[in-house]
């Protein structure tokens, strides 16, 4: 059977992921190029066994002919370079988060452009996350709160937060769709965010932005007598009702605690240690190269969805 044919755009350490994930999901990576000119494409493409290696990113999208296929996994700032021609193409691409953190350069993106070209939020596959969703769906009202710490390297510079938090925004849109503002407040010293945002369906979310604090990434859904834990992004747990451990020798108390009646894991293969959600979405990029719809992975009118509401709590 021929497999179809990947081209690269971008080889950092971010692309070597990649290529793990669409080699088990059937792709051949036929074509690679990194930045103009890079000194580094020559071996990643030893590494991944590809044949056609190019100095000049450019080439290889004149080369559409060649290949099925396209990931863009070069810096945000570069993705401009390239994403007028892939529109053009319209050719089934995956394209790393977050496309660009300025919403302006996304806002031309309307709910049903462009569905052959995804956007790379893989932690929509994580099961932790497909499992929220199913909790959500089976309850009549839930409230949502996120700990969402980031790296902020000094007042006012938001690069990692528009860059990497975007994932924790985009699991939130994701889970409920559309999503308003009813409050908003700014840590002192600006160390952060306080956000109470309101679902359609009148679901409710509290997201904690804790800038610099030692902590883990954190969802818990509080349901009718159960609540869903995800912490960090790749464990959740299931609690319903209390479990009484009795006073020990050591330990002269009784105590209470959340009884868990389901543990969910997003690394339940060992025979699959690629990167979490990596495989999924390869596998979903396949499906629409033969013919299929896309149902988890993140559209362009998604990214600027998720660009517009960190500007609205920015």
């Amino acid at each position: 059977m021929i497999r179809p044919r990947l081209a690269l755009i971008g080889t950092g350490n971010i692309a070597h992921f990649h290529c793990e994930a669409f080699a088990k999901a059937g792709f051949e990576i036929s074509h690679a190029a990194g930045s103009l000119n890079s000194k580094t494409v020559e071996e990643f493409g030893q590494k991944h066994s590809i044949k056609n290696i190019f100095s000049n990113p450019h080439d290889i999208l004149k080369n559409y002919q060649e290949w099925d296929a396209v990931l863009l996994s070069t810096p945000i700032d570069k993705n401009s370079d390239y994403l007028e021609r892939i529109l053009e193409l319209d050719k089934p691409t995956l394209i790393e988060k977050p496309v660009a953190t300025n919403k302006i350069d996304l806002s031309r993106f309307k709910e049903n452009d462009f569905k052959n070209i995804r956007v790379a939020y893989n932690r929509r596959f994580y099961s932790t996350i497909q499992r929220a969703k199913e909790f959500i769906k089976d309850e009549d009202f839930v409230h949502l709160r996120m700990e969402l710490p980031e790296k902020v390297k000094s007042t006012g510079d938001y690069e990692y937060v528009l860059s990497n938090s975007c994932h924790g925004i985009d699991l939130l849109l994701y889970l409920f769709k559309d999503l308003e503002i009813k409050n908003s407040f700014a840590f002192k010293n600006d160390l952060g965010r306080l956000v109470t945002l309101k679902s359609k369906n009148n679901n409710l979310v509290t997201l904690n932005m804790n800038w610099n604090s030692p902590a883990n990434f954190m969802i818990s859904l509080e349901g009718d007598r159960r609540r869903l834990e995800i912490k960090p992004f790749e464990s959740a747990s299931i609690f319903q009702g209390m479990e009484i451990i009795e006073p020990t020798d050591d330990l002269p108390l009784r105590r209470y605690v959340p009884k868990k009646i389901e543990s969910i894991s997003s690394f339940p293969h060992q025979d699959n240690l690629i990167k979490p959600g990596f495989l999924e979405q390869a596998i979903e990029l396949k499906g629409i190269l033969e013919g299929g719809e896309p149902e988890i992975s993140a559209s362009l009118y998604d990214a600027f969805k998720v660009q517009e509401l960190l500007d609205k709590i920015l």
